[in-house]
């Protein structure tokens, strides 16, 4: 069901795409309306069977008929609409097979995954796909057209070689866009070459077709403006020549009026005389309108003027027949000449409805009036004209009509002059509605007229009571005479550049995919190697760590025993050893993450001067062991200034750096100054000592990595030379910068600034713990979750020392079930726990994350996680699911006791 659905999104997406564009691109045909030089469904359609496959050949098919046909014509049905257009069926087959043939083609010769990108596949698909498959639509189109009469045998060639190069330039263009589209979605190519083709392909093209519109337009003014000149050429001299006839008519009506005993032979003379004048008159009549009752008197007239006259008489079938009796008669009296108007003497006018009319409507306004198109009688050959009537009367009476018969062929042929004349269809119709019946027609082609239906011009004047209406029209003649095709070659030949814009393009993209695909290769190579590396590193460190821990925390519950001087002092060199490689081993760690830009600043609320006094207080031992003094230099008048710094990162580099300076001064003072810069921006530390000093030269290399200066610190100091890298790389990614200043035996300034950005803290509360010196654990309750024997030791032991009442759970299992029997237990509540992370059972984080999920007491218990894992990463992830706080093994009292008192200060734990 699945499978169906799907074929039928594919069938209407390819229906849908191909008709829309098929639609439009008919816009870009050319003025005279039988190519397009551009036809960008030819490449959407190849795009698509090279995609979807031969399936979809009916609905390329279904959408070229619907393309090609326009079923809104009121005048056919949809069958007649089918029937009338079979050249369609056939120009439909041939671009749904020109399109299979080009599939064909290319999965043939060039790769089956549409690598368009290949030199080799660019070349097949240039070269064959778009020329050798749009041979067969073109020919098919061009010769349907062809014999189904809608383009002539000299118009054939210019109209296969437009459509050959349209539909070569469709698929060139917009082939590669259809397969890259195609491939994005799949996610086999990047959006951003994607967005690179298109934006340059149809940015060219749009500008293209701007071109095109902008000269198309130009194009059909000019057009516009020949016609409407030769139109009213024409017009005006067709309208004047009918006015001449028009004076001829009046001209013998003045001479009938004033004639006394008019004969035959005065008639004949005078329109003799006046005929002469002008081509366009046939012949002039005088038609007298006489009552029944006067019949005989003028039958016995017509019989001595003219002897083979039956009378008056009437037509029928072309035969001339005895008029039946009527109250009234305006029959032909005299007419001139005879010869080819023998027929027509005694003619009863009144008769025929046509001229019955206009004879009515002349004696109405007693004035000039004309008959509508009518078929004269005195040319078989060319018979279109009509008829002239003028009312007069007679000075003996008598009334009647002067009447001239027009012939319109005279007319149009004297009217039209040189060869852009001639070569326009000329319509003349009677009345102001221009789809009213034609009067005459004139090198009129009716598919013509359609076509060029637009470049016409319409003039309209008044005959009597007849407006007649004259109509100029463009032909494909005209078009050719008059045409540049400056549009066309615009748009072919911006279009051909448009398609080696995207060839370009594709060899440019090609080789920048080619670079791409192996620097990714060599990249995940470098991250796989990293990501070894991390892992290794994480790995040895928890695995060091481990152990160190258990060592450290032996050592120092050795301490705490009875030992004598000696001991004591192996003791504090195997501690200092002990801490010295947990220094390193921290550096190492940091140097990997600061290279694998895996180091992250994480700002938080930091009281700056409590800081700095923990930190005193952290190196006043060692301090008083050389005899030295650490001042702390804190000139800022707020002593609960809070700034949002990354903490951690701020305390490693203060300690580095009092701790170099602990390392290389050996008497005097180390001072440690923290002032404001002036315009509050940055806030300012300085490091000073009385030390040994650094030279100018040895300056340089101070903040390098693994540097220790080949002088008399390299003999007399340990140290892995990572310690002023580290800081130096930490306070550049503070946003701050460090600098030094050292004089040889006088001593050392190191200063660093960081941005200052101050955070209002609200009063605290009045059980909040002061500081470190006043802070102690006594009779607090801490659950301890530690799966290690030897680390489960060390911890009871020193929290016991500070009167901590401690519970050991060696899993997260057991854990859940200390605090749940608690809960029954009024006399143990836990106010903190201490979560080791790698344990059985139930591991540290996830025990973490069931209890931040209680709903009971303790699901807002502070945890400080235990662990040997101290990759930034992994502590994120601990305080991002729970945990407060994180300290790293080996366990350092001072680190822990720190971290507790910061819960504390924090006022999530009240002093018992």
């Amino acid at each position: 069901m699945n499978y169906f659905f799907r074929n039928i999104g594919v069938f209407l997406l390819v229906f849908v795409v191909y008709f829309t564009s098929g639609k439009f691109s008919l816009y870009l045909s050319s003025i005279d309306g039988y190519s397009t030089p551009v036809w960008p469904p030819a490449g959407f359609a190849l795009g698509f069977i090279l995609i979807f496959g031969n399936r979809i050949w009916f609905a390329l098919f279904l959408a070229a008929y619907l393309t090609n046909t326009s079923f809104s014509d009121p005048e056919f049905g949809w069958f007649k609409t089918f029937t009338h257009n079979p050249q369609n069926l056939l120009i439909s087959f041939g671009n749904s097979f020109s399109a299979l043939f080009g599939g064909y083609i290319l999965k043939r010769f060039s790769d089956s995954k549409l690598n368009i990108f290949s030199v080799r596949d660019l070349l097949s698909f240039f070269l064959l796909a778009g020329p050798t498959s749009a041979i067969f639509s073109s020919m098919i189109g061009s010769l349907s057209l062809y014999l189904f009469g809608i383009i002539y045998q000299d118009f054939l060639f210019q109209t296969w070689f437009t459509w050959w190069l349209g539909d070569s330039i469709g698929i060139i263009i917009f082939t590669p866009i259809v397969i890259l589209t195609y491939k994005w979605f799949l996610k086999e190519e990047t959006g951003m070459r994607l967005l690179l083709f298109t934006s340059a392909t149809m940015g060219t093209f749009l500008l293209t077709l701007t071109i095109f519109f902008v000269t198309r337009d130009w194009e059909k003014e000019f057009i516009r403006y020949r016609i409407k000149s030769d139109g009213q050429i024409i017009a005006s001299e067709i309208e004047n020549r009918i006015f001449e006839n028009l004076r001829v008519v009046k001209s013998l009506g003045s001479f009938l009026s004033l004639q006394r005993n008019l004969t035959k032979k005065d008639f004949d003379s005078y329109a003799k005389s006046i005929l002469e004048e002008t081509e366009s008159v046939s012949a002039l009549s005088w038609n007298v309108s006489i009552p029944h009752s006067k019949r005989s008197y003028y039958e016995s007239q017509l019989k001595t003027d003219y002897p083979s006259s039956i009378g008056i008489n009437t037509r029928e079938e072309n035969l001339s027949k005895k008029s039946p009796i009527e109250s009234q008669y305006v029959f032909i009296r005299y007419i001139y000449p005879l010869i080819g108007n023998e027929s027509v003497v005694g003619y009863d006018v009144f008769s025929n409805p046509v001229r019955k009319l206009a004879l009515v409507n002349s004696m109405q306004t007693k004035d000039l009036e004309i008959t509508g198109k009518v078929n004269l009688v005195q040319d078989s050959s060319d018979n279109v004209g009509f008829l002239v009537f003028y009312p007069i009367k007679r000075i003996d009476g008598e009334f009647g009509f002067a009447t001239a018969v027009i012939k319109i062929t005279s007319i149009i042929n004297k009217s039209l002059i040189g060869n852009d004349q001639n070569n326009l269809c000329v319509q003349i119709m009677d009345g102001e509605n221009t789809e009213s019946k034609d009067v005459y027609i004139r090198n009129c082609n009716t598919s013509h007229e359609k076509l060029f239906s637009e470049f016409s011009h319409i003039h309209k004047t008044q005959i009597g009571s007849h407006i007649i209406t004259f109509k100029i029209v463009a032909t494909k003649e005209y078009f050719e005479k008059n045409l540049t095709n400056a549009s066309r070659f615009i748009l072919i030949i911006s279009s051909f550049l448009t398609g080696l814009l995207g060839i370009l393009m594709l060899i440019i993209l090609g080789k920048e995919k080619s670079i791409q695909d192996i620097v990714e290769k060599r990249t995940f190579e470098l991250e796989k190697a990293n990501r070894v590396k991390s892992e290794f590193l994480a790995n040895m460190s928890h695995e060091i760590r481990t152990p160190m821990n258990g060592v450290l925390g032996m050592l120092t519950l050795l301490e705490e025993t009875n030992v004598d001087s000696e001991q004591k002092d192996y003791l504090d060199n195997a501690k200092k050893s002990v801490l010295s490689l947990l220094t390193i081993i921290n550096d190492i760690l940091d140097v990997s993450k600061l290279e694998n830009h895996k180091l992250e600043i994480v700002p938080t609320e930091t009281n700056v001067y409590k800081l700095c006094r923990d930190i005193q207080l952290l190196f006043q031992s060692d301090v008083i062991d050389k005899n030295l003094k650490l001042n702390l230099d804190f000139t800022i008048e707020d002593k609960n200034l809070h700034i949002l710094v990354d903490e951690n990162r701020l305390r490693q580099v203060l300690n580095n750096l009092i701790s170099n300076s602990l390392k290389f001064t050996p008497s005097g003072i180390i001072t440690l100054a923290v002032k404001l810069d002036p315009s509050r921006n940055f806030i300012e530390f300085c490091v000073h000592d009385t030390g040994i000093g650094i030279s100018e030269e040895n300056i340089k290399r101070l903040f390098d990595r693994f540097v220790q200066l080949e002088d008399a610190r390299t003999k007399r100091f340990e140290g892995a030379g990572l310690g002023l890298y580290i800081s130096k790389q930490l306070v550049n990614l503070m946003g701050g910068d460090i600098k030094v200043e050292s004089i040889l035996n006088i001593g050392s300034t190191f200063k660093f600034t960081i941005p200052f950005h101050q955070v209002e803290i609200p009063e605290q509360i009045a059980n909040r713990i002061e500081s470190l010196e006043t802070f102690n654990l006594k009779n607090i309750n801490v659950l301890v979750a530690e799966d290690n024997l030897l680390n489960q030791k060390f911890v009871r032991k020193v929290l016991e020392k500070e009167k901590v009442n401690v519970t050991i759970a060696s899993n997260g299992k057991e854990t859940i079930q200390l605090l749940d029997r608690s809960l029954s237990n009024e006399s143990v509540k836990y106010d903190l726990i201490l979560m080791d992370i790698q344990m059985p059972e139930l591991d540290g984080l996830e025990t973490t994350k069931r209890i931040r999920q209680r709903k009971d007491d303790y699901q807002n218990i502070p945890i400080i996680a235990l662990t040997a894992n101290n990759m930034d990463s992994q502590i994120q992830e601990y305080l991002a699911n729970g945990m407060d706080d994180c300290v790293k093994k080996p366990i350092i009292l001072s680190e822990l006791l720190n971290s507790i008192y910061k819960i504390f200060s924090k006022g999530n734990l009240t002093q018992s």
